[in-house]
């Protein structure tokens, strides 16, 4: 369940919606359907421009399929699943905030949660969230972190 408890367990956790992923899916379908008729079409232009729509919308939807949960909170700390791995950090090492920024005219909200190398010999990990990310509006998931760090 995307940003709520989780059943019979204090876990938090955060993912892309599923009609999202399901979304990104069928434009991916449609794309590589259309990119097939423009080259049956002797169109390559056509095709090439739909090919590269549908790999963009397939590596989206494999990338919020598999990257699930994105972020998981528990009573002993997070957890950030990347496509490089998991980072996982007890609370005494985690700073979360909302940073908002101006971009094409609107203002954008993510949630970074900084992760504090625990030797000398890591490096500090900093993750960016935004709202597609998580399935949820980042003030909300700070506020629920938050809670379940005191």
């Amino acid at each position: 369940m995307d940003g709520s408890l989780s059943a019979g367990s204090e876990r938090l956790t955060w993912a892309p919606k599923p009609a999202m992923v399901a979304l990104s899916g069928v434009v991916a379908l449609l794309a590589a359907t259309a990119a097939t008729w423009f080259a049956l079409a002797g169109d390559p232009p056509g095709a090439v421009l739909f090919g590269v729509i549908a790999v963009f919308f397939g590596g989206t939807t494999l990338h919020g399929t598999v990257i699930r949960p994105r972020l998981l909170a528990e009573p002993s700390g997070v957890t950030v699943r990347t496509l490089g791995g998991q980072y996982r950090a007890p609370w005494r090492r985690v700073q979360c905030r909302v940073a908002t920024t101006r971009r094409f005219g609107r203002n954008v909200r993510t949630l970074e949660i900084d992760i504090a190398a625990d030797t000398v010999a890591d490096d500090d990990e900093l993750v960016v969230f935004g709202e597609l990310e998580l399935g949820a509006d980042p003030h909300e998931v700070l506020e629920e972190l938050e809670q379940r760090r005191a």
